[in-house]
């Protein structure tokens, strides 16, 4: 369904088209939201204030953006708030220089990590133990780091649709990818090398 159709079946309290756009948005908002804040509680309840704002600023709509950008624009503004009263800091910082390219233009590896080289039977079993480190290895990222992974890998959006979400430019999404990657990055190493010396 367009954009702009939804938008005027949502302006016209359409109940059929409120229910598609929530049950095809929602998971996503309360992923988007636990991932800033870290708490589901938390998560649950800035998922129902974003939904009350939309409800209340549709007319606000001007279609510049995907409605479910818009959508997602709101949900996150209210999730960084809450996350900064909560006490819990924004890390957008500026763009850097990290030492040499580890990734491409794409988001792909330069250098795959050592512990991707080879597929063995030994490598597969422990398959599950290093989706759990690297579970735990996202868990300890900032939480802009893991707003801008779920975003880019859950929810298929490109850099610069992450950015207009979460009101960043392009180039500190890129930044805060590579960050967040080398960090992944670095616990899969060290991993490695103490399999390596067993």
């Amino acid at each position: 369904m367009a954009a702009s159709q939804l938008h005027v079946q949502l302006m016209n309290g359409d109940q059929s088209a409120f229910a598609e756009v929530f049950t095809t948005l929602n998971p996503s908002m309360l992923r988007i939201a636990l991932s800033i804040t870290g708490n589901r509680a938390s998560a649950e309840e800035i998922a129902q204030e974003a939904w009350l704002s939309v409800i209340e600023n549709l007319d606000k709509y001007r279609g510049d953006a995907p409605l479910r950008h818009w959508i997602l624009r709101i949900l996150s503004n209210k999730a960084l708030t809450r996350a900064t009263r909560d006490g819990k800091t924004r890390n957008f910082a500026s763009p850097e220089s990290n030492g040499p390219e580890k990734f491409t233009e794409t988001g792909d590896w330069a250098v795959a990590p050592s512990l991707w080289e080879e597929v063995t039977p030994e490598r597969i079993l422990a398959g599950r133990q290093t989706w759990e480190l690297v579970q735990e290895a996202i868990e300890a990222l900032p939480n802009s780091q893991q707003a801008i992974l779920s975003l880019l890998e859950n929810e298929k959006m490109s850099s610069a649709e992450c950015a207009d979400v979460l009101g960043m430019t392009a180039a500190n999404v890129r930044v805060q990818l590579y960050r967040a990657r080398e960090k992944i990055r670095q616990v899969l190493d060290a991993e490695l090398k103490n399999r390596n010396k067993m």
